[in-house]
Parts: structure tokens; C-alpha cells; sequence
């Protein structure tokens, strides 16, 4: 027998409109998509790796030494300009893995002051780079670190705007101390860039030992 609160006048069960059916439906479906985006977010951060450090000490050798270290003139009121004394070279390391090999992107400054990103004598050199860097093994918190791969560096004049690339590789080894995801790290790099053209034609070695941090997957 038909429930006659639950039917209409013709005796047809009665159903709700079609939007209020939809948006129970959404409303089912909301806690399950959260949770879902909840595990993505998770699973992106457990698997993620950062790393960043200024150098401890660090040498030039070839055209861009020379190019670096040599004194300029403005050409409007011929002003002698220094090369950048005291400077600091900085790198940032980002990417995902897990904790043996992590897939990175590369970006590092070299030898910059607090006036080396506004306009005025002398060039900016910047390595833009990607890199596997794998984690041989784990004792004791020690953790032996080996990262290569391709690389670019942008020279920039810093009086005209000019850009000159560079093509070439950057490499290096180190060793972290982990607390917890955190970790502590040491890096010698060095960076072989071939400038085809510009202030700087030829090839020219980088290298240094970058001392930072690093979160870890």
C-alpha cells in the first residue's frame, strides 16, 4: 500500500525536483573530492626537494674571468667603474623524487652585490640548469650525494641590456647530515660553459663549494 504522505493526487510516488537531486549529489561527492586533494597535496609534498646555499669559496677561470674582473668605463661621462668586490654566488636547487635520486632544476648567481640586479657597469652571470642528483647511500644520518646534467648560463650587460647564452654541463659532490627531513649539505660544483659569441667568447671552468640546507623527501 502507497504511503499517500509520499505520493501526489494521482496517486504517483512523489520524487524531488532534478537540482535538488543534483546538489545532493555534489554535496556526496565534495568530502570525497577534499580528501583526493588532500592525498595529491601529500603525496607532491613528501616527494618534494629543495635545497639552497651561498659559496663558502669559489674560483673562475677563462674569458669569463677576465670579463668579470676587469675594470670598466661609462661611455657617457667616461667614468672608471671597479669589477664587483666582495661579491656572493648563491644557488637554488629544486625538484621531486624519493630518497635515493631526485630530478632538479638548477638556478645559480654568481658573485653579485645588492646593485648587481639594477642597471649600471659590469655584467650578471647566471647558470639556469637542470640535474639528477641520487643519494648513494645512508649511514647514520651521512649521506654521500652525487648531480650532474645540462646547463645554461645568461650574461647580461648590465649598461646596454645585452644577453649572451652560454651552453654547457654542471657537476658536483657532496655530503648531507639529515634531521629529520631537513638536512644540512655541502656541495664542491663545477660548470664547463662554452659562450659562442660576446665579451665572453670561449670556454670558460666554474666551480666552488656551496654550503646550505635542504629539505629532503
Amino acid at each position: 500500500m502507497l504511503d499517500r504522505k509520499n505520493t501526489d493526487a494521482r496517486g504517483v510516488p512523489a520524487q524531488l525536483p532534478q537540482p535538488y537531486l543534483l546538489a545532493g549529489a555534489a554535496a556526496v561527492d565534495l568530502p570525497c573530492m577534499s580528501r583526493t586533494r588532500i592525498v595529491v597535496l601529500v603525496g607532491i609534498l613528501g616527494g618534494c626537494h629543495l635545497q639552497a646555499g651561498f659559496d663558502a669559496a669559489s674560483r673562475v677561470n677563462g674569458p669569463l674571468h677576465t670579463l668579470m674582473s676587469q675594470a670598466s668605463v661609462t661611455r657617457t661621462d667616461g667614468v672608471t667603474n671597479l669589477p664587483t668586490a666582495n661579491g656572493g654566488s648563491y644557488t637554488l636547487e629544486a625538484g621531486f623524487g624519493n630518497q635515493t635520486f631526485t630530478v632538479n632544476s638548477v638556478i645559480a648567481v654568481h658573485d653579485v652585490t645588492s646593485t648587481s640586479f639594477t642597471p649600471g657597469a659590469g655584467y650578471l652571470a647566471t647558470t639556469l640548469g637542470a640535474d639528477l642528483r641520487w643519494s648513494v647511500l645512508r649511514w647514520k644520518g651521512l649521506s654521500p650525494t652525487i648531480a650532474a646534467g645540462p646547463a645554461r648560463m645568461v650574461l647580461v650587460d648590465r649598461t646596454t641590456g645585452d644577453r649572451a647564452w652560454a651552453t654547457g654541463i654542471r657537476g658536483g659532490a657532496g655530503v648531507q647530515y639529515q634531521l629529520g627531513r631537513i638536512a644540512i649539505c655541502g656541495d664542491y660544483y663545477h660548470e664547463v660553459m662554452a659562450f659562442p659569441g660576446g665579451a665572453a667568447k670561449g670556454t670558460s671552468n666554474l666551480s666552488g663549494v656551496t654550503l646550505g640546507l635542504a629539505l629532503q623527501p
